[in-house]
């Protein structure tokens, strides 16, 4: 167990700087490689969060803050083209004031480039590259030992409870906020799940799938969340941000029972229930 996850770790780091460097050779596309990145980033702090309680404290909120903080270096890039992306599926979807449409999708396209300018800023990929390459001597150095469930047990179990008390917000609240939250903790689970599936896969990937499709669901919420916090910077005409605002909301609206459905299910467990589940899985597989 602890040799998997140490081993999962680097290789997500490994990987993330395997991309910038092709970016830079300019052997990959830029926006592809930014994405890539991010989500090595995200797949690494999984493998901190399941370790977290193995790590010393200080070592476990060191490191997570310094992925999530290369990630951030390169995420104007990333979110000026996920604007862009979610403005084209609400268009594909809803009847958009068409003279509005065109004129949000210049300026959309004009800042996507501008972020992407400023992902080949070199100041910006050395400070990513220094962060990844000084968190991936500090895996290198873990030195952690062990093959028992108790080393994640703890970890499992907490993302799983938050998870659970996220929908019940979501549930309360309707808010975006809430959802968003929520979204954060379902990607947990599913980044948790596609490490441990190895325990028992036809179950624990179906489960998994699942919780990805939950997490696209709040995902794309939270994109029109941003898309209409970008609209009301812009001036596009006050009848024609009316409609592209109601357009936004409806879409959410679905998005939003979509999610709840689909939760409702995947959280039907108590933590309890859940972690122990997991745990029988993982004791019949090793032994």
């Amino acid at each position: 167990m602890a040799a998997g996850l140490t081993r999962a770790a680097a290789g997500r780091a490994e990987a993330a700087l395997e991309r910038l460097r092709e970016s830079e050779a300019g052997e990959a596309d830029e926006a592809a490689a930014v994405h890539g990145i991010r989500k090595d980033m995200k797949k690494l702090r999984t493998v901190l969060r399941l370790l977290r309680y193995e790590l010393a404290g200080k070592v476990y909120r060191r490191e997570n803050g310094r992925f999530r903080d290369a990630a951030r270096a390169l995420s104007e890039a990333r979110d000026a083209e996920v604007k862009l992306a979610t403005l084209e599926a609400l268009a594909a979807r809803e009847d958009l004031p068409g003279d509005a449409l065109a004129a949000w999708r210049k300026i959309l396209d004009r800042d996507r480039e501008a972020a992407t300018n400023l992902a080949r800023d070199e100041a910006t990929v050395a400070e990513a590259r220094e962060l990844i390459e000084a968190g991936l001597e500090e895996i290198h150095s873990w030195g952690l030992e062990g093959d028992s469930w108790k080393l994640v047990e703890p970890a499992v179990s907490r993302t799983y409870r938050r998870g659970r008390r996220a929908l019940k917000e979501a549930e309360a609240r309707g808010d975006e906020e809430a959802f968003h939250e929520w979204r954060k903790r379902a990607k947990d689970l599913w980044h948790e799940l596609r490490l441990l599936s190895c325990a028992w896969p036809r179950p624990l990937e179906a489960t998994a799938e699942e919780a990805h499709e939950l997490t696209d669901l709040l995902g794309d919420h939270h994109d029109l969340a941003v898309l209409r916090e970008d609209l009301r910077q812009r001036n596009l005409g006050e009848e024609e941000t009316v409609a592209l605002e109601a357009a936004i909301g409806r879409r959410q609206e679905d998005l939003a029972a979509e999610a709840l459905s689909l939760g409702r299910r995947l959280y039907a467990e108590s933590p309890k229930q859940f972690s122990r589940r997991l745990r029988r899985y993982w004791q019949a597989w090793r032994g």
